[in-house]
């Protein structure tokens, strides 16, 4: 597993004020991580999600961003940009693509990295911070699975309040949290918004929190330009034979690969791909 940015994350930790920072600072981990399932699957899913976090990250925060910005690109072009990050993004982000800072790039990206990543992640998270806290959600089928991780060393979060916006709590919801994982069952109340978790307390008589937004489902903006890509990089990977190109450009179609072994499960048309 590829995580060139831990080391970079734990070497380079800046002074931050909000947890913005903190997100887009330890993100690059689960962009690292969700390169790897796009290359090896071409789920395309996890392509929308690298481009949310691409359009709405600055590189001028404490994220950096720089090379891993342009390996994100690769993925979006045939045979290279040859632009620098900042005038790609400013020729092809639009729309939605901007509204996926901080948590909200988390969030779309943990739904495509693999445990080991999103322990990586939560690790930096919990080194930056001073509550030694990070919290984060995982979509099941049915509902959607919160973490609350608390690192040892500043004791118990007591008096602790729990607050879900456009979230049901499908189990009951703890006011302690002892050093560990501690896991909170819910389902949102209503997909097409946004949801948002907030967590305050006290541990060691200093006041803690954990803030996590989880957006809409994200599409993807590109048109029938991102669907030719696509299909184009689909072909040159060997994963669909010529006939099928062809059959799928002119029917307006893109090829459907499972995000767990990377076979061709079927097709759909672009503006389902939209």
């Amino acid at each position: 597993m590829k995580l060139k940015c831990l080391s970079i994350a734990l070497a380079t930790l800046p002074l931050m004020a909000s947890a913005t920072d903190y997100y887009e600072h330890c993100n690059q981990i689960l962009v690292n991580g969700t390169l790897q399932t796009y290359e090896s699957t071409l789920n395309y899913d996890s392509k929308i999600a690298l481009k949310k976090w691409l359009c709405s990250h600055e590189s001028s925060s404490g994220g950096g961003g720089g090379g891993l910005e342009l390996d994100v690109i690769g993925i979006f072009t045939i045979g290279g940009s040859g632009q620098s990050a900042k005038q790609w993004k400013k020729e092809n982000c639009s729309g939605s693509d901007y509204n996926y800072e901080g948590s909200k790039s988390s969030h779309i990206l943990i739904q495509h990295s693999s445990d080991s990543v999103i322990n990586a992640w939560s690790q930096c998270i919990k080194d930056i911070r001073p509550e030694n806290l990070a919290c984060y959600a995982k979509e099941t089928e049915n509902s959607l699975l919160m973490t609350v991780e608390l690192g040892y060393g500043i004791g118990n979060i007591v008096n602790a309040e729990v607050v879900g916006t456009n979230l049901d709590p499908l189990t009951s919801v703890p006011n302690r949290f002892r050093p560990g994982k501690k896991n909170l069952r819910y389902r949102i109340t209503n997909p097409r918004y946004e949801a948002y978790f907030d967590l305050n307390g006290e541990a060691d008589y200093i006041d803690v929190s954990c803030s996590y937004t989880i957006p809409s489902k994200p599409v993807s903006e590109d048109g029938d330009k991102g669907c030719e890509v696509f299909r184009l990089q689909s072909l040159s990977q060997g994963k669909i034979t010529a006939y099928e190109y062809d059959y799928l450009r002119e029917m307006n179609q893109v090829p459907l690969f499972s995000s767990n072994n990377g076979k061709l499960i079927g097709y759909y048309s672009c503006s389902e791909f939209e």
